[in-house]
């Protein structure tokens, strides 16, 4: 177990924050790869879940600074509310874009939320200032 009190982030903390910023950067991509044949309602039906991992990747910009125990929690709900939603939509995908699309969200998301419940992911965001 590493020391609370030293200023170095973390793996399971780090790796968190890099999935989740390459979950937003694959966002991006998936948005503007499938945007183009879609109507406004299914372009809001697939953004929808994209703008929380979105906010998600703006949290996690704080991880190394002054990021407590709130910011951790905040990142685990948003992203059970992305992740849970995306399997029915990947076990209803009409095509393979949409399939992938949901997939890219739970291979993605399912490890940022299991990494942010480790002990030492929970030290460092109870950590003292």
């Amino acid at each position: 177990m590493t020391d609370v009190r030293e200023s170095v982030m973390p793996r399971s903390v780090r790796g968190a924050q890099l999935l989740v910023f390459v979950l937003a950067f694959a966002g991006l991509v998936v948005v503007l790869a499938l945007s183009g044949g879609l109507t406004s309602y299914g372009m809001g039906n697939m953004i929808a879940p994209w703008l929380l991992v979105w906010v998600c990747a703006l949290l996690a910009l704080t991880y190394d600074g002054s990021a407590r125990g709130g910011v951790r929690v905040t990142t685990i709900v948003v992203m059970v509310f992305v992740v849970l939603p995306s399997f029915s939509r990947a076990l209803g995908a009409a095509g393979p874009a949409e399939f992938v699309d949901a997939a890219l969200r739970i291979v993605l998301g399912l490890p940022v939320i299991v990494l942010l419940f480790l002990p030492e992911t929970t030290a460092w965001f109870d950590r003292a200032k």
